[in-house]
């Protein structure tokens, strides 16, 4: 009788496993109103774009620290929260960000011409130009202009 009952559990555990829904990944537990739709950081990261592009800086950046708070490798999301304390005037909060990103997403060109404009606004000229040259070589061309007019010799 014992050989049967053992027998049985093996059989079954896997069916209910099966009806019961258990999962083996972690989900995350980031929900959005009754129809416990599940918020992901990308969620937020999205929301922080459309109100940067509004030029609601303080809701962009509300809705950045949301993404990073979700996840915290999530390199664009800092960028994106990199740019909307640069335009509420935090600029060393801005490089904060931006230092993060460029650790998170290395080859992240755009970042480092960011950061060298945020350098270059607190007279750091000598990091800006790294920074500028860098997303250059990264390809970022736009980086150029900016090497062009502040970093040349002559205008050290």
């Amino acid at each position: 009788m014992k050989s049967h009952l053992n027998t049985f559990f093996v059989l079954m555990l896997p069916i209910i496993l099966i009806v019961t829904g258990c999962k083996t990944t972690k989900q995350p537990n980031f929900y959005l109103g009754k129809n416990s739709n599940i918020i992901t950081s990308k969620n937020y990261l999205d929301e922080g774009k459309k109100q940067l592009d509004k030029k609601n800086y303080n809701e962009a950046l509300a809705q950045f620290n949301k993404a990073v708070k979700i996840d915290s490798t999530n390199g664009e999301a800092y960028s994106f929260r990199g740019m909307s304390k640069y335009h509420l005037k935090d600029l060393k909060g801005a490089i904060n960000d931006y230092d993060t990103a460029v650790n998170l997403i290395p080859n992240f060109g755009e970042v480092y011409d960011m950061r060298g404009v945020a350098k270059a606004e607190l007279g750091d000229k000598v990091g800006a130009c790294e920074d500028w040259n860098k997303a250059f070589e990264m390809g970022f061309n736009k980086a150029f202009d900016l090497i062009d007019k502040y970093c040349k010799e002559e205008n050290k």
